[in-house]
């Protein structure tokens, strides 16, 4: 095995340094997401974190101020990931087939749920926004993760629904 590079933070005058290393992965990785708060906020550990994935496979690790970092765990969507980004300290999956998967680092929780097939998401402060293809909108809290009582699934909510049922093909939120 090779040496591992000795990991390093960003700073101001030197430009970007080698902050965090994985494993040897046997996977192409295919998407990245980086979540790079401010150390010692609200999700303690899980302030800054990165997460990989490959085909339907997530790996999420939480990254320490000395530049190790610990695996947070392999989550599976199911299906090929097509989109990986944090909303918060949320990780969020997604995929065109209409599956969705949320990891919620206050209750370690990851749940994955069947939506309407997804063209387009953004999102604003919490929410997340899913554009799909039968012209509706749909929202999820990611910060309070509900889930319904009776079956445990992610409540999304239908925010808009077009009257000709157009794909929503684009979206883009500014909230002030």
């Amino acid at each position: 095995p090779l040496p591992r590079p000795r990991p390093r933070r960003m700073k101001e005058t030197s430009g970007w340094q080698l902050a965090f290393c994985s494993p040897r992965l046997d996977w192409l990785i295919e998407r990245v997401a980086l979540n790079a708060k401010v150390p010692g906020g609200p999700a303690g550990d899980h302030d800054r974190m990165v997460a990989v994935a490959s085909s339907s496979e997530i790996i999420l690790w939480a990254l320490q101020a000395d530049g190790n970092g610990s695996e947070i765990g392999v989550f599976v969507l199911g299906v090929p990931v097509e989109a990986l980004f944090f909303v918060g300290n949320q990780l969020i999956a997604t995929s065109h087939t209409g599956k969705i998967g949320v990891w919620n680092a206050v209750t370690k929780h990851w749940q994955v749920q069947d939506v309407v097939p997804i063209n387009s998401y953004d999102a604003a402060g919490t929410f997340l926004l899913l554009g799909c293809n039968n012209g509706s909108i749909y929202y999820v809290d990611v910060q309070k993760f509900p889930l319904r009582m009776k079956d445990n699934d992610l409540l999304v909510t239908e925010l808009y629904r077009d009257p000709s049922e157009d794909a929503v093909t684009a979206l883009s939120v500014y909230l002030t």
